[in-house]
């Protein structure tokens, strides 16, 4: 893990460093956990799988070649992400989630109990003219604390 030097004029944040297991994965790409039983070692990622969102742990920090290790980004503001913008606006401080097989949040309506979000955005979207498209915002990932949450309810 990497955790940003501490002082008061930044924000924290946290990192961990990670496999890509697939090819393509940009930077502020969402990421999850290689779930495929002969890949499962804890360290490569994948976009989320549907079945396994539970499993993504944040936010690509810059591209990761395929086979290539680079870092996630698991905790702290981010300036820079992919939310989906679909024909309704979003307001700051809504609930974001990874969306199967994409490399993008997109607003959750219902979140299940006792699971603290992992993306949180911190500034309002309009909504999109036209065909459903990507954006960049600020938000705040809490993947590091959301997954050690759910491991306590197990």
């Amino acid at each position: 893990m990497l955790f940003k030097r501490l002082n008061r004029s930044d924000a924290e944040r946290v990192f961990c460093v990670f496999q890509a297991n697939a090819a393509g994965i940009a930077a502020d790409d969402v990421v999850g956990l290689e779930l495929t039983a002969a890949s499962v070692d804890g360290t490569k990622i994948i976009q989320p799988a549907s079945g396994g969102l539970f499993a993504t742990v944040g936010i690509a920090d810059a591209a990761i070649a395929n086979g290539g290790f680079g870092l996630v980004q698991i905790y702290g503001y981010r300036s820079t992400s992919r939310v989906i913008q679909t024909g309704t606006s979003l307001t700051a401080g809504c609930v974001l989630g990874p969306v199967a097989a994409a490399d993008y949040l997109q607003s959750q309506a219902t979140v299940p109990i006792g699971y603290l979000p992992a993306f949180v955005l911190l500034e309002s979207a309009s909504s999109a003219p036209g065909a459903d498209s990507t954006t960049s915002k600020k938000i705040f990932i809490r993947a590091m604390t959301a997954l050690f949450a759910l491991a306590c309810t197990l």
